[in-house]
């Protein structure tokens, strides 16, 4: 018993003697960045026991409530991210030995800076950062380009607040001004590609409660954050930053989806409208105010068969107008054949209406009727030709293909299409 309790006493001395402290560890790692900063190229090991000290040790009561220890904090980490530039500046494949260096090194001065007791702490952590922060600013770049996002946020938060700091301080610095508020909004960027949509949401309300949005991508991207939780919000925001950039595009498409996902047709033809006056080599809007008015003509030619043929007329036109910018648009050639076809669709409703009379005159009508179907058909038919040729493998133009071919009995053709549509099910 005497011996198992002396080999216990003796782990426990053990285990007193390795016990650390968090206070002088801090100091032994100003000292290794201080042996590092002799010698870069061959003390590479002495900035790695610095970084393991700080980091261990700056969560310490003690240690976090001085000033020189985050000073050291921030100074450790900042030598970690010079480190990292100058290997990212020679070769941008280089890999990052400490991603979230430069949020620490901010956090750090910005630690200093609020616990100093002395003018000269403030002082030095504020040149410390000044010094640093164009190369903190940097890496946010070199970490989004390797997909580091979480960590590319961070460090373009810390460039956006240190400079708040440093201008808070008086502290001068080469930063560009211009660069500033670009960081916040790729921190938001940054946050929203790492699906922390908390932090991007906050990030993009700062910038348009702030009046800091020059770029109508903070809107788009605040937008889609808040489309699913809060339409009207969403809408809200949409229709503001339309206010403010009338002449974007992107927002101009975003509000045209709008309006498509609503239904509100008659509100989309001045939204696409605008959108070929600002694009008008974009053969997408066209086809798609023609399809606006392919829908109201589908819906009012049972109704009032005059206005329905004005908007068939018009769905026509810009169907052509469509292909004559880009002739081998698929999209374009498919919609006029859908045009015809759905012609000849509404024809055949009528037909069935009219099939239970017999009478000359009934007969008369049935047949013109009919002839006016097959000719819709027909003139479907060699755009959807077309359409095949393009996109082979489109499974809505075979099955027109094949219905067009039945209705005019050719039987070998309408299991040729049988075939071809069995193949594209399967792919």
């Amino acid at each position: 018993m005497k011996k198992f309790l002396f080999i216990l006493l003796s782990f426990c001395m053990g285990v007193t003697l390795q016990a650390q402290d968090p206070v002088k560890d801090m100091k032994k790692a100003a000292r290794s960045l201080g042996t590092y900063n002799l010698d870069q190229s061959n003390q590479g090991a002495k900035l790695q026991e610095a970084i393991d000290l700080a980091s261990s040790s700056i969560n310490d009561p003690l240690v976090s409530a001085d000033p020189i220890a985050w000073q050291t904090y921030g100074e450790v980490f900042m030598a970690a991210t010079n480190k990292d530039v100058q290997s990212n500046v020679l070769n941008d494949k280089a890999p990052i030995s400490e991603p979230a260096a430069p949020a620490n090194a901010y956090k750090g001065f910005m630690m200093a800076a609020k616990l100093a007791d002395k003018s000269y702490q403030t002082k030095d952590a504020m040149k410390a950062l000044a010094d640093g922060l164009q190369n903190i600013y940097y890496m946010g770049g070199a970490l989004y380009r390797i997909g580091k996002n979480t960590d590319a946020y961070n460090t373009f938060l810390a460039t956006y607040e240190g400079y708040n700091l440093l201008k808070k301080n008086n502290e001068p610095t080469t930063f560009d001004n211009d660069e500033h508020n670009k960081a916040l909004y790729y921190a938001g960027l940054c946050a929203q590609e790492a699906g922390m949509k908390t932090e991007a949401k906050a990030v993009f309300q700062q910038m348009i409660s702030a009046n800091l949005v020059d770029d109508p991508g903070v809107y788009q991207s605040l937008i889609d954050l808040t489309r699913e939780e809060n339409p009207a919000e969403a809408e809200r925001l949409l229709s503001e930053a339309r206010t403010k950039f009338p002449d974007d595009t992107g927002l101009l498409y975003e509000e045209i989806n709008y309006y498509l996902a609503k239904g509100e047709l008659t509100g989309l033809i001045s939204k696409l409208e605008k959108a070929i006056s600002l694009e008008p080599n974009n053969v997408s809007v066209y086809v798609t105010l023609g399809q606006v008015y392919d829908k109201l003509y589908q819906d009012t030619v049972a109704k009032n068969a005059a206005v329905g043929e004005e908007y068939f007329n018009k769905a026509m036109s810009y169907y052509q107008q469509g292909m004559t910018i880009d002739a081998k648009s698929f999209d374009a050639v498919y919609s006029i054949g859908a045009l015809w076809y759905n012609k000849a669709a509404a024809y055949s409703v009528e037909l069935n209406n009219m099939s239970s009379d017999y009478s000359p005159a009934g007969t008369k009508k049935y047949e013109a009727k009919k002839a006016q179907m097959d000719e819709s058909f027909a003139k479907a038919m060699p755009f959807f030709i077309q359409a095949e040729q393009i996109m082979p493998n489109d499974v809505n133009t075979i099955v027109a293909l094949k219905e067009i071919y039945a209705r005019q009995e050719k039987y070998d053709k309408v299991e040729e299409y049988k075939q071809k549509l069995e193949k594209a099910n399967k792919q």
